[in-house]
Order: structure tokens, then C-alpha cells, then sequence
């Protein structure tokens, strides 16, 4: 396990059980990692930027994240008021979220959150290039970086507003690429700011354990394992804690015959989604068990998003699976044309099944100057919700939400809305979209409601586009 130097000099045990820190190709990776990072940071914003300025932006998840944001910034532990004021380290444990706060305090703006998940999206990219130049010729990497930079699970990630687990993105390429280079040492310590991304990560840091250990290095295995239960521990007491009833209501929705009567369709199609749009050989890696808690949940719950595959929850499988493509690749046989031309086939699977999760049309024009000018929506809306004094307690819905905070949006309390709040429950101003439905509220029923306040004596609309401002008399 070491060796000795020098003659008479005294003996030095060099522990040789971890790869080096600088594997080969370290240096010649920088520079084409930086450019993949580069490019995949400016496309993630660019797709982010163009969804929030055509009006596709959303309570859930932009608004909410944007609160928390606010929250943290101001040096409290995050609330939101779209989700009735919630405590959300009851709704998920994500104290990492924390990184908003400081992006919020420089910017008070949802875009500010854009951007920086575009940069944590674009640095997983670049980690997964950087581990392709090391370990495979020069064409070979180039695919790979291909089929990262159009990964479906990033672009999925950047077109739906913002989320926590792109906090984990960066950490898990680094995990990843550690395991692969037997840097385990490494890979115990990317892996541990896991627990602080969110709950359910715990699992894939037990996992990262368990390859530890079954490569011999029991005692690091063991107390990462450890680490991961403490970790998971804690999660679950804060949120029990921090949750109004001391309840874990997301666990409802696992298991059960709910579960079983769930289309199987869409677990399929979620299952070769991910398969396919990782370039179907890295399942052959070791280092690709670090998707299977993921995938395990997402297919064990009966929350029908859970299962799609055009929303942000495949973020975490990218590095994983672009990590894992070069395992396998790095293995083929050298010189033969199948080792030539599997990247490249794999980088076709990637962008085929990116195409196909997110057709075109369901993108902002990111490579056109539109797409980061306010379109006509976002105008109506500030235009309509103008009336509302600033600073004012508001309910808005899923579709506006996300426009009414921070100064550029009025700098509003906001507040989720239903349909079936009585009036007596809601804040003097109410922002609706008169073309959308919200979660758990069809668009005829908002519609539907629309119609009966107007008949309420005392009441205003204003409707400019596709938005309407109701203003509700102070005694109802």
C-alpha cells in the first residue's frame, strides 16, 4: 500500500488506496470545460430569461424560491407567502437555499434566481466535459460535451422557473467524477453538501457510501454512511418540527394502491426517457448507481409531475449520467470505429430525446433578441396590477405571482389565491390571469369567479390583456 524513499533517509508510506489528485489530462481540460460551462450557462439563461419574459413564469416553483429568497436576505429563515406563509424547511430541507438569499440581496429581482441556477446548470456541464477531456480523446469528449450541453434535465431545469436542486448539480458532477477517478476521499466530501440540498439526497449519499465501501475503503465508507443517516435524521426532525401539525405530508403520496393504479404508461416513458437521454451505455457504469434513488422515488409516488420528464426533477441525473457515459466510453476498445462513434451516437440520443421531452415550440426564442425584451403579457400585467399601491398584500395566482415581487414587480406581499378562499379571507387586491388555470383551480372555475365577485357591491375590475386586478372593499 506505500512506498520508501531515498537510502538512509527515514521511511515515508505513501497511501495509495485514492487516485491522484490531478489525473491525466487535468491541465488541457480547463479550457474546453470553461467553454462547455460557458455555453451551457448562457443557453440556461437565455431559456430562463425568454420563459419569464413571454410570461411563463410561475408561483410554483419562481415565486415561492423568490420568497425564500427575500427571506434569507433579510436574515430569516425562509416563508412563503404563496404557500400561506409556510415555514419552508417543513416543506423541504434545503437550508443550502441560503445561496438565494446572498444572489437576492445583490439583485431583489426572480430573475437574479435565474441566473444563478443557469450558472449551477452550466457548471455541472462544465464538470462533466472537464471529466470527458480527461479521460478520452479529443472527438470522444466533444460528444460528450454535446450530449451534456443538450441534456434534457438541464434544459427542462432552465425552462421551469427555479428549484433547489440545481444547488445539487455541481456537487454531484464533482461526486461523480471523484468516484470515477478513485478519489474517494473526494468523493465523500462532494457528496456531504448534499444533505443540505434537499431531504431526499440523503439516499444518494448513502450510495455514494456504499461504492466507497465496496471498493475497500470500509471505514470512509462507514462514515459517510453514517453522515447520511445523521443527515437524514436531522431533515426529517426539522421538518416534523418546522411543519404545521408536525406532519411529513409529502410521504402520503408514496406507496399504496394510488400508487399502483398510476399510469405505468408514464413510468415507462419516464424510465426510457432518462435511458435514452443519457446516451443509453452509461447505465453500464458503477458510478450510475448514484441515479437510482432519484429514480426510485420519482417512480414510487403517486404526484402525477413526479413522472414527467419536461420539469426540473431530471437536473440531478444529468451529471450523473454524463459522468457515468465517460466510464463506460473510457473502457471500449481503442482505434475501432463502434469506440469512435458511440459518443457522438449517444450525443443523438441525448439531443433525440431532448427534442422529443422539449419540442422547439415549447421554448423561448433563445437565439433572438425577443427573447430577453418584455413581451405583451408581461406589460399587460404590470400594466393592470399599476393601481396596486406598492408594497401592498396581494393573492395572485400561479401565472402571476412571480411578477408582483421585488421592486420591478411592486415589491408586494404575495399571496397565494384559490377560488375557494371566501372573500372575507382575502387581501384587498387580487391578481388573476383571465387565460390560465392554477394548481388545483381549472380556468373556468377562476372564471367562474371572476363573474361572481363582479356582482359584489363595492368591487373593481381592472383588466388589461390577459390579467384582471380586482380590488376587494376593506369590509366584506
Amino acid at each position: 500500500m506505500g512506498t520508501r524513499t531515498g537510502g538512509d533517509a527515514p521511511a515515508v508510506v505513501v497511501d495509495r488506496r485514492d487516485a491522484p489528485a490531478d489525473p491525466p489530462g487535468a491541465h488541457r481540460a480547463r479550457g474546453p470545460a470553461a467553454a462547455a460551462g460557458l455555453v451551457s450557462t448562457a443557453l440556461c439563461a437565455a431559456v430562463g430569461t425568454g420563459q419569464f419574459q413571454r410570461g411563463d413564469a410561475h408561483a410554483y416553483d419562481l415565486g415561492i424560491f423568490s420568497q425564500s429568497a427575500a427571506s434569507w436576505a433579510a436574515g430569516h429563515l425562509p416563508t412563503s407567502g404563496v404557500l400561506g406563509g409556510k415555514a419552508l424547511l417543513g416543506d423541504h430541507f434545503s437550508p443550502l437555499t441560503a445561496v438565494f438569499g446572498a444572489a437576492w440581496a445583490l439583485w431583489p429581482d426572480p430573475r437574479v434566481l435565474i441566473w444563478l441556477q443557469a450558472v449551477l446548470l452550466g457548471l455541472g456541464t462544465a464538470l462533466v466535459t472537464r471529466a470527458a477531456v480527461r479521460h478520452l480523446p479529443p472527438a470522444g469528449a466533444a460528444g460528450v460535451a454535446a450530449g451534456a450541453l443538450l441534456a434534457h434535465g438541464t434544459l427542462a431545469a432552465a425552462r421551469f422557473d427555479v428549484h433547489e436542486v440545481a444547488l445539487a448539480v455541481p456537487f454531484l458532477a464533482l461526486t461523480a467524477t471523484a468516484l470515477l477517478e478513485h478519489r474517494h476521499r473526494a468523493a465523500a466530501l462532494w457528496a456531504l453538501p448534499l444533505l443540505l440540498v434537499k431531504e431526499d439526497l440523503s439516499a444518494t449519499v448513502l450510495v455514494v457510501a456504499a461504492v466507497v465501501f465496496a471498493r475497500g475503503r470500509r471505514r470512509l465508507g462507514l462514515l459517510l454512511a453514517a453522515a447520511a443517516l445523521a443527515g437524514l435524521l436531522l431533515a426529517v426532525t426539522t421538518m416534523a418540527l418546522v411543519s404545521p401539525g408536525h406532519g411529513l405530508a409529502r410521504l402520503d403520496s408514496f406507496g399504496g394502491a394510488a400508487v399502483a393504479g398510476t399510469s405505468a404508461t408514464r413510468r415507462v416513458l419516464l424510465v426510457v426517457a432518462v435511458v435514452v437521454g443519457g446516451g443509453v451505455l452509461w447505465v453500464r457504469s458503477p458510478v450510475a448507481l448514484l441515479a437510482v434513488p432519484t429514480l426510485a422515488w420519482r417512480l414510487a409516488s403517486e404526484t402525477p409531475t413526479y413522472t414527467s420528464s419536461s420539469l426540473h426533477y431530471g437536473a440531478v441525473l444529468a451529471p450523473v449520467a454524463g459522468v457515468a457515459l465517460v466510464d463506460v466510453l473510457r473502457r471500449l476498445p481503442r482505434g475501432r470505429p463502434a469506440a469512435r462513434l458511440a459518443p457522438w451516437w449517444c450525443a443523438l440520443c441525448c439531443a433525440g430525446t431532448t427534442l422529443v421531452v422539449l419540442p422547439p415550440s415549447s421554448l423561448p426564442p433563445v437565439l433572438s433578441a425577443a427573447g430577453w425584451r418584455t413581451g405583451p403579457r408581461v406589460a399587460d400585467l404590470r400594466s393592470a396590477a399599476s393601481v396596486v399601491p406598492a408594497g401592498a398584500a396581494v393573492a395572485a395566482d400561479n401565472s402571476s405571482a412571480a411578477y408582483l415581487l421585488g421592486p420591478a414587480g411592486g415589491d408586494h406581499d404575495v399571496r397565494g389565491w384559490s377560488a375557494d378562499q371566501p372573500l372575507r379571507d382575502l387581501p384587498e387586491w387580487v391578481v388573476l390571469s383571465t387565460d390560465r388555470s392554477s394548481p388545483g383551480t381549472p380556468l373556468a372555475r377562476s372564471r367562474a369567479w371572476l363573474a361572481q365577485v363582479r356582482q359584489v357591491p363595492g368591487v373593481s375590475v381592472r383588466e388589461v390583456g390577459a390579467t384582471a386586478v380586482v380590488h376587494l372593499p376593506p369590509v366584506r
